[in-house]
């Protein structure tokens, strides 16, 4: 049998670890076959049964290559932005997709996640402030006291939601503002989280 190339060993060893860090999983066998212009699977084989067998990788029961678990993000979604949403007075609702970002489920929960700016001061006294991205929930349903995107008229606003005599009132968590109260609404999603930036 060959003895193995030990500059080839590191410049594998080199790409799991970096193809890791950038994709938080593992290259599989394949991706390193291409990348080292290596002739057969067998042969990349050889050199990760090398590479666990000095313990500078390890190996799943399945065989695969494991990704270290401190760069293991756990379950994530996908989650576009989507422009801005009023926290003040309702604007009109313009939808289309500026960027995505990945959020760890463990953090945000499940279900259909989307991301908007959050545009006013009408919510600072629960700590959403203009500029900051809001994470929501997509549903057309929520609980009084949540708070939520609320389409009215063609316009939209995050607000708290609730049901008194018949109306729905739009609550704005600012002492200074007054409720917005309509016959109805639509429900377009449910708040989970805001993200800040300095």
């Amino acid at each position: 049998m060959r003895t193995l190339n030990k500059e080839k060993l590191f410049r594998i060893e080199k790409y799991i670890k970096d193809y890791q860090t950038e994709n938080g999983r593992s290259p599989s066998y394949r991706n390193i076959m291409h990348f080292m212009s290596m002739s057969s699977l067998n042969l990349v084989q050889r050199y990760v049964f090398a590479l666990e067998k000095d313990g500078r990788i390890q190996r799943t029961r399945l065989g695969n290559i494991e990704l270290p678990s401190q760069l293991d993000k756990g379950e994530t979604t996908i989650a576009p932005l989507l422009g801005a949403i009023a926290c003040g007075e309702p604007s009109f609702a313009v939808e289309h997709i500026e960027d995505s970002f990945e959020l760890p489920r463990s953090l945000f929960g499940g279900g259909k996640l989307f991301v908007l700016h959050a545009s006013g001061n009408s919510m600072i006294e629960v700590g959403i402030n203009d500029g900051d991205l809001i994470v929501l929930r997509r549903q057309d349903y929520a609980e009084d006291g949540e708070i939520v995107v609320a389409l009215t008229n063609g316009n939209n606003t995050l607000k708290r939601l609730f049901h008194r005599n018949g109306k729905i009132v739009l609550h704005p968590e600012n002492k200074t503002m007054k409720d917005i109260i309509v016959n109805n609404c639509e429900i377009q999603g449910v708040l989970v989280g805001c993200i800040k930036t300095y």
